[in-house]
């Protein structure tokens, strides 16, 4: 199961990229499990408003397809005992409940579009069942380097740059004026996660060393 955080489930259907993710994953949109409050961040019931909150129909066709085949994120008491009283003001409360979940199936990852969170995750010394978490973490560059793997870097470049007001990293690492080619966009995703591994103290860990389809970075053709 993948876990997937409300930006990252935003952002992958403004992209129109999640198929293209649940495909390089070897998943379905049933091996996704959102928040309870994503159909209501997005308002996939009022087509005007989910129009408005992603831009395009079939964006909002995407977000529709996704909640309604997902599993909603249910907690035990043991794993919110455990990872939601941790008071750390810095990590809202979506992301705890996402960590908690995490934290109750070893075979589940999670991917969010938060990289503060999982800084603020790694401030957290000596908690046994958060360092269990780091090998099982993808970050939405990292999902973008997985779609990579299986899909013509032109297809990916055209969608993500279509939509540069989604996401600033992603805007720089494929041009915003101009398209970057696909060696330049592989290396500033690469830098994105070795920043994101320096501000994490080295926990944050490569993408190689995760049980996910394609772990090697993608290579220019």
């Amino acid at each position: 199961m993948y876990l997937l955080d409300s930006d990252a489930a935003r952002k992958l259907c403004q992209y129109l990229l999640l198929d293209e993710f649940a495909e390089s994953l070897g998943c379905g949109f049933q091996d996704f499990a959102v928040l309870p409050q994503l159909k209501f961040q997005l308002a996939i019931q009022h087509e005007s408003k989910a129009l408005k909150k992603l831009g395009s129909s079939e964006a909002v066709l995407l977000a529709q397809a996704l909640v309604a085949a997902a599993l909603e994120i249910d907690l035990s008491p043991g794993a919110a005992n455990n990872l939601l009283q941790l008071n750390r003001p810095d990590i809202d409360s979506g992301e705890a409940v996402l960590f908690a979940a995490l934290s109750q199936r070893e075979e589940d990852m999670m991917v969010s579009g938060d990289k503060r969170a999982y800084v603020a995750l790694s401030g957290i010394e000596g908690h046994s069942l958060v360092d269990g978490l780091w090998l099982r973490l993808i970050s939405l560059e990292e999902a973008v380097l997985l779609i990579l793997r299986c899909y013509p870097f032109e297809l990916v470049s055209d969608r993500i740059r279509a939509r540069n007001e989604v996401d600033m990293s992603l805007r720089i690492a494929f041009g915003s004026s101009s398209a970057n080619t696909q060696a330049t966009v592989i290396a500033a995703l690469e830098s994105y996660l070795g920043d994101l591994a320096r501000l994490t103290g080295s926990k944050y860990r490569p993408l190689a060393e995760k049980q996910v389809p394609g772990g090697q970075p993608a290579k220019e053709d």
